[in-house]
């Protein structure tokens, strides 16, 4: 039971029972925000692949912000080094 209220008259409305459409003044029901995340989690369960290159991307640009990360350190400890010589 996915609750919904018709933007027309206010009524609180049932989205599946009432078939998308508003019992009291006929109008079309906003579509609950529920259906579309439950589809796209119903995609991702399914093996839609998406999941497995977001990672692949996660981990590549992780590993490319540390070694920049320990690049600048690096090149401060030089600065550093330099400075007092």
């Amino acid at each position: 039971m996915t609750l919904v209220k018709c933007l027309e008259c206010g009524s609180d409305q049932d989205f599946d029972a009432a078939v998308g459409y508003c019992e009291q003044c006929g109008r079309k029901l906003p579509v609950p925000l529920k259906s579309g995340k439950n589809a796209a989690r119903k995609k991702l369960r399914e093996g839609g692949g998406d999941g497995q290159k977001v990672g692949t991307v996660n981990v590549a640009v992780t590993v490319l912000l540390a070694l920049a990360g320990l690049a600048g350190v690096i090149g401060l400890a030089v600065a550093i080094v330099l400075s007092q010589l």
